[in-house]
């Protein structure tokens, strides 16, 4: 939107009304949010406008997405892909606020050409090895057993790389892990030869490279079922569609994606102890999931052609002028 004229600018919202202050007395009566926590605060502090969500991911394994009432309450919002939209479906069939929007980041990560033999000499890899990206969702902080901790089964691979969530960033040095720069994981998705994650949005921004994945059975990630909700009001969600996914085999179905009868799986599967001859595997038959994830990568991510952001502006233009909401075309 800056780089096309709009009258835009990012705002931090502080936890404190004092502190939004100055910002309060020039803030647009609709603002763009990923998350609800600047909405909160912002309401708290007396704020009474409209606001266009967007999804900050790709993965549609939390339980949080759209559960939330301040989901229903969005004036406009922005399903990442066709799964996003048929959780809408299961939540709240009467829903007509939403479009397909995909994912801004897809557009740095498919126009993105990398120099190889530059990152190989900087982070000192085999050129003459495959190269193994971990990137697991959030939760190391809060769980010994989640994301980055796993990290610990893959210790004696060659040319390993270890990109934690931002959340995780604690733990950087506990585990020889990479925070990444100005570019962020993108450029690591490229250079990796196989990519192993959890339930981040990672795998679904391998498959759209193409990159052979290996999922980590875990007993429990970071905001999916079965873990207990912690929020004890503002949900949408009926009690019995809760009890039904409590109900759900996760060991049967660890990849069960919540509200919709679909499993999000996209490549090889594998338990911490088995990660390293799943990877072996995944590198050997790189073509194996091809179509899982193929099929993945369109129903995680609509429209990965570079132009995300693109079509984002141009149906925000449109409700702003018009109030019209309007499905773009790819």
């Amino acid at each position: 939107m800056q780089n096309t004229g709009w009258d835009v600018r990012f705002n931090k919202v502080h936890r404190f009304c004092f502190q939004n202050r100055k910002m309060m007395s020039t803030l647009s009566s609709t603002i763009v949010i990923a998350y609800d926590k600047p909405l909160v605060r912002l309401e708290r502090c007396g704020w009474k406008g409209k606001f266009i969500y967007i999804e900050h991911g790709l993965s549609p394994m939390k339980y949080y997405t759209y559960k939330y009432d301040f989901f229903q309450r969005a004036s406009l919002l922005f399903y990442p892909g066709e799964i996003f939209k048929r959780k809408m479906e299961a939540i709240n069939p009467a829903f007509d606020r939403g479009l397909l929007g995909g994912y801004p980041r897809i557009d740095d990560l498919v126009n993105l050409t990398i120099d190889r033999n530059a990152l190989i000499k900087a982070y000192d890899l085999n050129p003459d090895k495959p190269i193994v990206l971990f990137a697991p969702s959030w939760g190391g902080k809060h769980n010994p057993d989640a994301g980055i901790h796993n990290a610990k089964y893959l210790k004696d691979l060659d040319n390993l790389i270890i990109v934690p969530h931002s959340a995780d960033y604690p733990l950087v040095k506990q585990y020889n892990a990479i925070k990444p720069g100005a570019g962020g994981i993108n450029p690591f998705l490229h250079l990796a030869d196989v990519v192993v994650s959890d339930v981040s949005s990672v795998l679904a921004e391998a498959s759209i490279l193409n990159k052979p994945v290996v999922q980590l059975i875990l007993p429990h990630y970071p905001g999916c079922f079965p873990d207990q909700e912690k929020r004890k009001s503002g949900t949408w969600i009926s009690d019995e569609m809760l009890a039904r996914e409590q109900a759900t085999d996760r060991l049967a179905r660890p990849f069960k994606i919540p509200y919709v009868d679909e499993d999000w799986i996209m490549g090889h599967t594998a338990r911490p102890g088995e990660l390293s001859a799943a990877i072996e595997d995944a590198l050997a038959h790189p073509e194996k999931y091809a179509s899982e994830r193929s099929y993945w990568a369109q129903q995680s991510c609509w429209g990965v052609d570079g132009r995300s952001s693109q079509r984002l502006s141009d149906m925000i233009a449109q409700y702003l002028d018009t109030g019209e909401i309007k499905q773009a075309e790819l």
